[in-house]
């Protein structure tokens, strides 16, 4: 936005680039658009990747009907999603 206010932690520079958060929920679907990673040939796993546009690692506790339709994918989406512009 580019009204005075209108976005607060935008307008001082405060855009979440370079911080790590986490997540416990219900799995999450990497592929979503909001995870996707056109420069990854891997989905996040288990061993730390920072150069994963968004998931650096992904420890799942669910089985994969939850993982793809669960509640953590919704929830890990408003903490951290972006669409990717490749996807």
């Amino acid at each position: 936005s580019s009204i005075e206010d209108e976005r607060p932690w935008f307008d001082v520079g405060l855009n979440g680039t370079g911080q790590i958060v986490t997540v416990s929920d219900t799995g999450i679907d990497t592929n979503n658009c909001y995870f996707w990673d056109i420069t990854s040939e891997e989905d996040p796993g288990q061993v730390r990747n920072d150069l994963h546009r968004k998931v650096v690692q992904y420890i799942p506790f669910v089985d994969n009907v939850d993982q793809l339709y669960g509640h953590g994918t919704h929830v890990t989406g408003t903490v951290a999603g972006r669409q990717a512009i490749e996807g």
